[in-house]
């Protein structure tokens, strides 16, 4: 049976929901957030979706996807070029081959798994920052994103759990 182009559409946009939500969180990263003492420190929206799709869905969330967004996100934000899409490679090819270990385990062993990657890819963003800036860059600020990443990640995950959903309906 020959799909309409209704159908053929709606099949297109279930199957790019997942980049294009997590182009749209590289657009919300980089709106400054205005809070005292928190105007340099947001969460790594992308690292959180890259993880999730990475695991879950990687049929949907191409290694393409991701370098695309990477540059994207380094673009927006300022980073160096060639950061944020390096980690963000190193967090999806890391979680893509430890995919077994998440999946069909309760969410607990995936937030445990993604605090690790987020770790290993913020510091990792740290020493190429510092690499690029010939001295070592203030870690604190890594330090405070990096945990308001990890803490975020749940409720994110909760978004991203009710529109894998509604991409299987």
């Amino acid at each position: 049976m020959k799909m309409t182009v209704a159908q053929r559409l709606d099949v297109w946009a279930r199957r790019s929901l997942p980049v294009v939500l997590t182009v749209m969180l590289a657009f919300i990263g980089a709106v400054p957030t205005g809070l005292p003492y928190l105007g340099s420190i947001v969460p790594a929206y992308t690292t959180m979706a890259v993880f999730y799709w990475a695991v879950y869905r990687p049929d949907l969330f191409p290694a393409g996807a991701v370098f695309l967004i990477g540059v994207l996100e380094d673009a927006i934000t300022g980073t160096p070029l060639g950061v944020g899409t390096v980690c963000l490679l190193f967090v999806y090819g890391l979680a893509l081959g430890q995919r077994r270990a998440f999946l069909k385990r309760p969410f607990f062993i995936a937030w445990i798994g993604f605090a690790v990657l987020a770790a290993l890819a913020t510091l990792l963003a740290w020493l190429m920052i510092s690499v690029l800036s010939s001295s070592f860059v203030e870690a604190r600020a890594a330090l405070f994103q990096y945990l308001l990443t990890v803490a975020l990640f749940p409720c994110l995950a909760m978004l991203f759990v009710a529109i894998h959903r509604h991409l299987i309906r």
